[in-house]
């Protein structure tokens, strides 16, 4: 076992138990005190709970897989393990906290102090004075630390050579309801591993109620093991300490339950279930006496279900060897319908590149659009559609990198304008044409061409751009047509980058007259319209609320004219006797802004109106006509997508996983995390309700988008729980994204157990790729 793990467990296949539903209303508060060490968790071999009970019951959320996210208090006191997973979700990941995670000090795990100072986000139910435990070593000579709570003078210490911990009170006026902060910033560094410089190695931190004192044991991590009740076996979590309490923060399913089991070698003791929403007092939904063997339950979360919660084991008088037994998320559902036999392949594959296409501008996704699109609208309903595709990118060259290797652009290194995609990772082209399809590129993108490194595994390889040729959608199908023509009878793939609506917005005038049928006499020139939103954004060229409508109707007649050339596209296909035989897939790279937030063009932004991009596969037999999925999917998905239409395994190399298994049943497959990255400048991270835009420590925003899709309130400060899950996805996702596998290790979201096993330890690999947008 790898010693930064937070536990691990052995196996014996076991079944989950069967349940009794218990409830109770009455709150009941938790109290703690500290605890010895728990025992030593064993071998990482067992199975997950069963997906399917005989009450007709399915796992969505397995907390025990999912014990990453799950926070531990003892005595009222949130214990932080800063040598393992559990301290990523306090710190980002290490996005911009200043952290050196992976690490050992003097044979044991510990986090290091980047440099001068770190900070970490704590947080807290009931504000009150308290204590605040860090136990830490310096890493230089004659070391001070001052420590600030949220950005408040707390104390100076001097910190010695030698670990120890360190108490200090914290006066009820630093802190607030929520994530706290607190920095530590110390007086000098010492040079480490790897060329860097530390100022100290933490190992553990602590907050919790003055009124407990310090804690009077070692801060030690919750175990994850098998435990043997009564002759059953299951996988378990043991929190440790007379009393306890594990939270765990997640977006719950419509209808959720909570089914567990609970018990302890010592008996004695209570056990409380308790559910939290924000703007709403915990509620306790079950509470029982602790006895020798499992005592099992189920419990209805009501109205938790489909909000953002937080869930409460809470632990009262035990003897310390408490455990918790498989607990996790169940919805009752039927089992999932069986796969099709022989699954069917498809040997003509086409990818519809539409660039620059928010989604909210086709009916399907937005009945308000003004925009018409008769033909993506009728492809919709004809396809699947994922109503919420998150793209990695806010610009061409990292979106269609992502896409074409799936990978997300930290690890293809596609990020700036001077930038090429990176020669080792995967290419969808050439996975295809080593399984015998005939390959092509029809681009009218700049970016997607040989100088930006996409010049590989395909038999033509065209850019009109490059070429100095018409670059529209009519003459890029025209030239892909008589490509596709005389190999019709073969195996083909075709990536056909279109590029409307993206600038220069030049719609012919039947399709401009839709949407702007009087004169103009402003400044907008169509023709310059590209240039002219690069003076817009600078400063150099003002607009009125005249040009403004008058730009975007020019970007919804480019959209129309779009729909029209996709029209010829699928009648093409119908003519050529391939239509009902091929994979059809229709997606976009990226949005634009209209001022949504006070800029236009894109590139410069991680908001909805650049990252939500439509998403609709047509492969009869595979993804279902008329299917809408709910769930998150990154775009980066659809390169492991192609390669599974075309009956080929994805290399493991890939990050992103294939759709087709969510277009039938997305149980135990959300809550999913979708990731958009902007350089080191700012991060979206989408989780079902929710999405938080992340540009660094005290500047973070959270938006509810199911009643707030374009982004305009908010509401970080009225729902801690949301943000402090959200927070908690991003820490995972951050410190893995190198190295994230959703094939094997499910999503950060909603991780399964082969993650703990092969994941390794936590931190990004390789430098930073260099950040930039277009040029």
């Amino acid at each position: 076992m790898l010693a930064f793990l937070l536990g691990s467990c052995g196996g014996s296949g076991k079944q989950p138990p069967a349940f009794e539903s218990a409830a109770a209303a009455a709150p009941a508060p938790a109290a703690a005190t500290p605890a010895p060490a728990p025992a030593t968790p064993a071998p990482a071999t067992a199975a997950p709970a069963a997906p399917v009970d005989s009450a007709g019951f399915r796992t969505a959320i397995d907390l025990y897989a999912n014990r990453v996210h799950a926070g531990l208090y003892r005595d009222g006191r949130l214990v932080v393990d800063a040598g393992g997973l559990d301290f990523l979700k306090y710190i980002d990941g290490g996005w911009k906290t200043s952290w050196l995670l992976g690490t050992k000090d003097e044979g044991h795990p510990a986090a290091l102090v980047a440099g001068l100072a770190a900070m970490a986000f704590l947080p807290v139910d009931d504000v009150g004075d308290a204590t605040l435990s860090i136990t830490m070593r310096a890493l230089a000579p004659a070391q001070r630390v001052s420590l600030f709570v949220n950005e408040k003078p707390l104390s100076t210490l001097e910190v010695d050579k030698a670990s120890k911990r360190y108490d200090v009170n914290v006066p009820a006026a630093l802190l607030h309801p929520g994530d706290n902060r607190v920095r530590l910033q110390f007086k000098s560094a010492a040079d480490v591993a790897g060329g860097k410089r530390a100022a100290a190695a933490v190992t553990s931190l602590a907050l919790g109620p003055a009124s407990a004192g310090p804690p009077a044991g070692p801060l030690t991590p919750v175990a994850a093991r098998e435990v043997d009740l009564g002759s059953t076996r299951r996988r378990a979590l043991v929190p440790g300490g007379l009393n306890s309490r594990l939270s765990f923060y997640f977006q719950l399913p419509v209808g959720a339950h909570l089914a567990f089991s609970y018990g302890a070698a010592s008996p004695g003791g209570t056990v409380v279930a308790q559910v939290a929403v924000d703007g709403k007092p915990a509620r306790t939904v079950h509470e029982g006496n602790i006895g020798a063997g499992w005592t099992d339950a189920l419990v209805d979360l009501g109205a938790a279900g489909g909000q953002a919660a937080r869930i409460d084991l809470i632990a009262r008088g035990t003897k310390g060897d408490l455990a918790f037994g498989e607990p996790r998320i169940v919805v009752k559902s039927p089992e999932p319908p069986a796969a099709a036999t022989p699954r069917p392949k498809f040997d003509h594959i086409f990818v519809w590149m539409v660039d620059t296409l928010r989604a909210d501008k086709l009916h399907a996704y937005n009945t308000k659009t003004r925009v018409t699109t008769p033909n993506y609208d009728a492809f919709a309903a004809d396809a699947t559609r994922f109503e919420w595709a998150q793209v990695p990118g806010t610009w061409s060259l990292p979106s269609h990198a992502s896409l074409l290797t799936g990978v997300y652009p930290t690890v293809h290194r596609a990020t700036a304008h001077e930038a090429k995609l990176s020669k080792d990772v995967p290419f969808v082209a050439e996975e295809l044409k080593k399984a015998g399809f005939k390959t092509a590129m029809f681009s009218s993108n700049g970016y997607v061409s040989g100088k930006w490194g996409f010049d590989r595994g395909w038999d033509v390889n065209r850019n009109f751009i490059r070429e100095s040729l018409p670059n529209g959608s009519e003459y890029l199908w025209k030239t892909a047509k008589a490509w596709l023509t005389p190999i019709v009878a073969k195996k083909q793939f075709a990536y056909l980058a279109t590029i409307e609506p993206h600038v220069a917005y030049t719609p012919r005038k039947e399709f401009l007259v839709k949407y702007w049928d009087k004169a103009y006499t402003g400044p907008i020139k169509p023709v310059q319209s590209g240039v002219q939103l690069g003076l817009i954004k600078a400063g150099k060229l003002k607009v009125n609320d005249n040009d403004k409508k008058y730009l975007e109707a020019l970007h919804d007649g480019e959209i129309s004219q779009s729909d029209a050339a996709f029209a010829a596209f699928i009648a093409d296909l119908k003519k050529m006797g391939i239509y009902e035989k091929s994979a059809v897939v229709v997606v976009s790279d990226h949005g634009d802004q209209f001022y949504e937030h006070g800029s236009v063009g894109h590139g410069d932004t991680v908001y909805q109106e650049l990252v939500h991009v439509p998403l609709m596969i047509r492969a009869p037999g595979v993804f279902p006509a008329g299917k809408v999925v709910h769930a998150d999917v990154e775009v980066m998905d659809l390169y492991a997508t192609l390669i599974d239409l075309a009956g080929v395994k994805p290399t493991p190399a890939a990050e992103g996983t294939t759709l087709a298994p969510l277009a039938h049943d997305e149980v135990g497959s959300t809550p999913r995390a979708a990731l958009t990255v902007d350089g080191q400048v700012s991060r979206g991270l989408k989780v079902q309700r929710y999405r938080m835009v992340h540009r660094g420590p005290g500047r973070i925003e959270l938006y509810d988008e199911y009643d707030d899709p374009r982004e305009q309130k908010d509401v970080a400060a009225e729902h801690p729980i949301a943000l402090r899950g959200m927070r908690g996805v991003l820490g995972l996702l951050y410190a893995y994204e190198t190295t994230w596998s959703k094939a094997r290790w499910g999503t950060a979201a909603n991780v399964n157990e082969a993650f703990y096993a092969a994941a390794g330890p936590p931190g990004r690999r390789g430098a930073e790729p260099a950040s930039g947008g277009p040029k």
